[in-house]
């Protein structure tokens, strides 16, 4: 059976995204939203079908994967082309973040870009970057949506005086920074639960040291439900990528400080959005959000606005062709 649109990923599962599946983050929302029919990567190299269609491929960042395909799949793309009638690549995850691996690792994943037909990437603020690497080809934006239609209302949280930041004390997040802003919320600080098993040991054991509060691993729709109950969120990373947090924030209407180059903090919250590392007009936000309830409540009512008008199907494949 042919399909439109086929997504190639590490995930496991093949078929299309399942009616029951609440674990529904960026990229299992695209597959949704997309009608397509999920592959797993290894598996497709490796057979020879055919399968027509156009390809949306998220290239493995792990280093485990990445090292399995450069020793076993050196032309990833050139395989596809060979069973897809088009193949565009995803820039899922920070911008550039392949310029931290070795230059072999960089040169297979720069060389995977150049032979797909299109690239899309998250943020509009990636666009230069893409179309000076890669200036014949097109370059689009795929925007980072939530499928709501999972989440349950019903088990919404009481709102409490509480913040929540977007990340540990890592190069990535720059959580040390984001607690230092959420302190002058003067309430309790977490962080999402991403596992102890994946946080840096002196981060976790340090925690409490800084007054902030890992929480426990949730599934996405544990985790959005939760959610509702805080007050604030701070998002000051300088790895942009695809700035999921600032949105699930919005949705709530949760007040986000966060990075102006993420698509979906400037577009959700453009009151309270700073270059990441002007710790001064975040702290000088975070006091007025604070003390100035007509300031927070404008803030909040414009990013339920703003989720509705922007996060939209409509919106979503209209910049899928182009409109940006």
């Amino acid at each position: 059976m042919s399909h439109l649109n086929y997504f190639i990923s590490e995930m496991g599962f093949e078929g299309k995204m399942p009616t029951t599946q609440t674990n529904m983050r960026a990229a299992e929302t695209w597959i949704k939203w997309l009608d397509a029919y999920h592959i797993n990567i290894f598996k497709t190299l490796t057979e020879e079908k055919k399968y027509g269609g156009t390809c949306w491929l998220i290239i493995p960042k792990g280093k485990e994967a990445v090292s399995f395909l450069l020793q076993n799949h050196t032309n990833v793309v050139s395989n596809l082309k060979s069973k897809f009638d088009t193949v565009n690549c995803i820039q899922e995850g920070e911008i550039g973040y392949w310029n931290q691996m070795d230059v072999t690792t960089q040169t297979w994943i720069y060389l995977q870009f150049s032979e797909s037909d299109k690239i899309f990437t998250q943020n509009k603020s990636d666009l230069s970057y893409f179309r000076g690497m890669f200036p014949n080809k097109q370059i689009s934006i795929i925007r980072p949506v939530m499928d709501v239609s999972v989440i349950d209302e019903t088990n919404f949280k009481p709102k409490e005086n509480r913040c929540i930041i977007s990340g540990p004390f890592t190069r990535e997040y720059y959580g040390f920074h984001q607690m230092i802003v959420a302190r002058y919320f003067d309430c309790p600080i977490d962080v999402p639960p991403m596992g102890k098993d994946r946080m840096p040991q002196d981060s976790w054991s340090m925690s409490e040291n800084v007054g902030v509060n890992y929480l426990d691993y949730m599934m996405w729709k544990e985790w959005i439900e939760n959610l509702s109950k805080y007050k604030y969120g701070v998002m000051l990373i300088p790895a942009v990528g695809s700035g999921t947090f600032a949105l699930n924030c919005a949705y709530h209407g949760i007040p986000c400080i966060g990075n102006e180059k993420s698509d979906t903090q400037s577009l959700l919250f453009p009151d309270i959005s700073v270059d990441h590392m002007n710790i001064e007009k975040a702290v000088t936000l975070s006091i007025t959000l604070r003390n100035d309830e007509n300031f927070y409540e404008e803030v909040s009512k414009k990013a339920k606005d703003n989720f509705n008008k922007y996060f939209n199907k409509q919106k979503f494949f209209g910049e899928l062709n182009g409109d940006n």
